[in-house]
């Protein structure tokens, strides 16, 4: 449902221009770019403009000070004077590695996800981009990194790899979105790519990963691949219905690939690379050229 709620908000906003959702407006932080009429309380006065608001009411404001007997003031300023600033600063991207650590090119996936992590981490300092990382494994996924700018928590949070169990693909592409959401939310970040690395294949339920009664029962029914590949497909497609950028990066083999890592790209109108044997080299250039091409858009 917050997936859902956030698509129909991002769909107001859609007529943003690129440079729009580069910046983030507000009344607290960033560089005074004009006056507004505040809304409430005024956090950050905007002297100039409340002075201009003001200067045409001086003389009468002074006179009804005067014919009443009170000592006239040096400046008149009321309530309905006083405007606030329009503040902006840029906006950082978020980058969410979502990393399929089932099987056994688990390690590699997650040690060139790490890799590419920390290069755009290293590079990020100026453009303010954020690194997080969500591997999903056995039933679940979960947010090993969650979305920042630090180099040494990245190493310190990284350090161990999780590995191994089954393949919970709907489950790590839902927590990334909510990932994404919640750090669009906040303010800090103006868009937010999620690069996927995975087989495309899946072999746990949406369902059971979030500990559904019926689905973790004992004898309950196993979901069949279509019913795995369509909650794959609609998690995609409402990633990018929430204005998130999906970038799929498939490391199947070609001998026994089914396609389905290029329908998940096409579902979210994202990106695809087929890079089987990827290193975080290869991973953090597609990362970067795919980031580039989203701030420009």
């Amino acid at each position: 449902p917050e997936v859902l709620y956030f698509a129909q908000m991002q769909r107001k906003n859609q007529g943003k221009s690129g440079r729009a959702k580069n910046l983030i407006f507000s009344e607290d932080r960033g560089r005074y770019i004009k006056p507004m009429i505040p809304k409430g309380d005024v956090r950050r006065l905007a002297v100039d403009a409340t002075l201009r608001t003001a200067a045409p009411y001086q003389k009468p404001r002074r006179e009804r000070d005067v014919a009443k007997g009170r000592d006239p003031k040096p400046v008149y300023i009321d309530k309905a004077d006083m405007r606030s600033k329009r503040l902006a600063r840029k906006a950082g991207a978020l980058v969410i590695f979502v990393v399929d650590a089932s099987g056994s090119m688990a390690l590699n996936r997650m040690s060139s996800a790490k890799g590419a992590a920390m290069k755009l981490l290293t590079e990020s300092y100026q453009s303010r981009d954020q690194v997080s990382i969500v591997p999903f494994y056995g039933d679940e996924a979960e947010v090993l990194l969650p979305p920042s700018r630090s180099i040494s928590m990245a190493k310190r949070r990284l350090d161990k790899l999780p590995c191994g169990g089954g393949s919970p693909l709907c489950h790590g592409l839902s927590t990334a979105a909510r990932v994404g959401i919640n750090a669009m939310k906040s303010g800090d970040v103006g868009r937010v790519m999620v690069i996927c690395i995975t087989d495309g294949r899946a072999n746990v339920s949406l369902q059971k990963s979030l500990k559904d009664p019926e689905a973790i029962a004992p004898d309950a029914p196993k979901p069949t691949q279509e019913e795995l590949k369509d909650e794959v497909l609609d998690m995609a497609k409402k990633i990018g219905a929430a204005g998130m950028q999906l970038l799929v990066i498939d490391t199947e083999n070609k001998f026994v690939s089914t396609g389905f890592a290029e329908d998940i790209a096409g579902a979210a109108a994202g990106k695809y690379y087929y890079l089987p044997n990827a290193g975080e080299g290869q991973i953090a250039a597609a990362a970067a050229g795919a980031l580039a091409d989203l701030k420009q858009s």
